[in-house]
């Protein structure tokens, strides 16, 4: 099972489970996000397990290689960031999804490489159907899951030799343990004689017991060539292979990081290392729009020359950096349009026009950082101008981050390495609240405290105990289309953001997140049940716990381009009217679910023309509007609605269905 080398590495129920003797890590031995990560997948109810270096996760040097059931996948990116995990998406790596989460104390990144099934090679290209079987075969390791020790020498062994194509001295003694066991057979064995031939198994295991290392390579070829279906295999390889020219991209908003300081402070310096060190998708952007420049002797003979550069400049940066933003990169913006904002700016009508167009074209950052170093440290560094020019300009730039929301003030005094922690603790921070924002996950806490800003605010849990603010009570404003305005059980499920959470909680303080249905025990314990977005298998929990009497809400968006389950609010309404339930209701979130000003009952033609004419001055109000009398005329609004909630009431007694 490769591990994608070409992405960045940060340094079933009927079967019982077993339990590895005494050689198991204590807790102590696995850093504590990797062993929330853990936690959060033994909640979920379905088998998964640490491929291999359970030893090394004190703090891992690679990826931490997990396989997981395939049933997990549609919730998987939420799963992973309540654990405090976000998602880099990687095309071409097959079944890999790609995880990381930046640990502040440790100054570190952890990536976890998560695979729903085993493929072997450089480019996933010689698939197998092990998974499940491994997966049943698992045993416990102290707080993880393992392969059963055979079936982990053998995956050990053909990921040296099909992945990597040899052994590494420093993999070796692992190796040898590895072919001691795998020589006593187990059932994958005939898995893998079946695949390359049992010669060339046999031959793979006398070599590495007799630590004829150098001949590896030789036998890894012709393991390679030997593997069965070489003809999908190249398809396969060729397909990952474009695939992978897309790059990595992040997942959810695009951050976009600006750094702002005179010169000597250490710009470039910090943005070059974010940029080696910072393991997701970056890209490095500079705009230099007053920097010196080789035609700058010829367009100073020219009037407006000097602003004609600028504009060039911006324009070519601004392109730049929307561009990076739209492929899902993390961009490090060297200087920003903020520059013309500075009292030291140039005069004139074209400069004015100029720094206006710069405002306009190149997109503001997520967060801006101001490097504060004193005039006369920034001199020593550089030479450049004087201490009290630079001191003066540093006041400047102080004086311009106390205007600008989004600004963070960082002491680049410092060493240039504890400076890079600092700034790597706030990439963290913007990427991780896009990424939740994006699945519904649990907020990872602030990365570092350094940066001399207030930490991010409590965690649901924390809030719910909280007095909500009055923006959050719209979270709860689908309970007043249900008859229980006060629920005795409340279960919940799909893609809630943390303030939705927390204020769940405060209606019940004990509303629980609902489980898969094969893991669910049975009975109907919730007599009401708010699902989000919900995926596959969600609706069918909500119908496990919901009692009889119990109401269903459901708050659903219109994707007509998804591949299953209802793509409108009719096509909800068709699914729940098919399971039984009563009494349905459509309503229409409007304007959208994140800024609910009104629900609007989809039958009723006057409240939708109300509801338009309070709306009548948005932009291309008239044309919205007529395409919904439109749709109210062929009987085809519910097919339109944009984003809305279904309720409807599970029968019991008689009207069972």
């Amino acid at each position: 099972m490769d591990t994608a080398s070409d992405l960045p590495v940060p340094r079933e129920p009927g079967n019982a489970s077993r339990t590895v003797g005494d050689a198991a890590p204590g807790s102590d031995q696995i850093h504590p996000v990797v062993a929330k990560a853990f936690r959060v997948l033994d909640a979920a109810g379905l088998p998964w397990l640490l491929v291999r270096g359970w030893d090394d996760l004190a703090l891992p040097r690679g990826d931490v290689d997990i396989l997981v059931d395939s049933r997990l996948l549609p919730r998987l990116d939420a799963l992973m960031a309540d654990a405090g995990f976000c998602r880099v998406v990687a095309w071409g790596h097959g079944s890999h999804r790609f995880y990381f989460c930046y640990s502040a104390d440790a100054g570190a990144w952890i990536k976890l490489d998560i695979v729903s099934a085993l493929a072997f090679g450089p480019r996933q290209q010689w698939r197998t159907s092990w998974a499940p079987r491994c997966l049943r075969r698992r045993v416990r390791h102290g707080s993880c899951w393992v392969p059963d020790p055979s079936d982990q020498a053998w995956l050990l062994l053909l990921h040296l030799f099909m992945d990597k194509g040899g052994v590494a001295q420093e993999r070796q003694e692992g190796a040898r343990a590895a072919a001691r066991v795998a020589a006593d057979g187990g059932r994958m064995a005939e898995s893998v004689r079946r695949r390359v031939g049992a010669g060339l198994a046999t031959d793979m295991l006398n070599l590495v017991l007799a630590g004829r290392f150098e001949e590896a390579p030789a036998i890894a070829a012709r393991m390679r060539a030997s593997w069965s279906g070489s003809f999908s295999s190249r398809f396969i390889s060729a397909v990952n292979g474009t695939l992978r020219h897309a790059g990595a991209r992040v997942q959810g908003h695009t951050p976009l990081l600006g750094v702002m300081a005179p010169d000597g402070a250490g710009k470039t310096t910090l943005l070059n290392g974010l940029h080696a060190d910072v393991p997701l998708p970056t890209k490095y952007v500079y705009m230099g729009l007053w920097g010196a420049g080789p035609w700058d002797a010829v367009l100073n003979r020219i009037p407006g020359g000097r602003t004609a550069k600028k504009v060039y400049r911006l324009v070519r940066g601004g392109l730049l950096a929307r561009f990076y933003r739209a492929m899902g990169k993390v961009v490090l913006m060297d200087r920003v349009a903020y520059d013309a904002l500075l009292g030291g700016s140039s005069r004139g009508p074209l400069a004015a026009i100029s720094n206006a167009l710069a405002l306009a074209v190149i997109p503001a950052p997520d967060v801006l950082l101001v490097l504060d170093v004193p005039g006369d440290v920034m001199f020593e560094r550089k030479g450049e101008h004087s201490p009290e020019v630079l001191e003066s300009w540093r006041n400047d730039y102080l004086e311009l981050a106390g205007r600008l929301p989004a600004s963070r003030v960082v002491d680049a005094a410092q060493p240039a390495d504890v400076v890079q922690r600092v700034a790597t603790g706030i990439v963290w921070e913007i990427f991780a609240g896009g990424a939740q924002k994006a699945t519904g996950g649990t907020p990872p806490p602030p990365a570092s405290a350094a940066s001399r800003l207030p930490q991010a605010g409590p965690a649901p849990e924390a809030v719910a105990g909280e007095a909500l603010a009055l923006h959050l009570w719209r979270f709860l404003d689908w309970r007043f289309l249900l008859p229980v305005l006060q629920p005795r059980a409340l279960g919940f499920g799909g893609s809630l953001s943390p303030e939705a959470q927390a204020a769940l909680r405060l209606l019940d303080p004990e509303a629980v997140r609902l489980a898969d249905p094969e893991t669910v025990a049975g009975g109907r314990t919730c007599d009401v049940v708010l699902l989000a977005s919900p995926g596959r298998g969600q609706l069918d929990s909500a119908g496990l716990a919901l009692e009889p009497g119990g109401w269903i809400c459901v708050e659903a968006s219109r994707s007509l381009l998804q591949r299953s389950g209802p793509r409108t609010l009719r096509g909800w309404k068709r699914t729940l009217e098919r399971r039984g339930y009563r009494d349905i209701a459509l309503y229409w979130n409007a304007p959208n679910r994140q800024r609910t000003a009104r629900l609007v009952p989809v039958q009723s033609r006057v409240s939708i023309r109300d509801t338009l004419g309070l709306r009548k001055d948005v932009r291309f109000g008239a044309l919205k509007a007529a395409a919904v009398h439109t749709a109210l005329a062929l009987r085809v609004f519910d097919l339109l609605v944009p984003e809305g909630t279904i309720t409807g009431r599970r029968p019991e007694g008689k009207e069972q269905p």
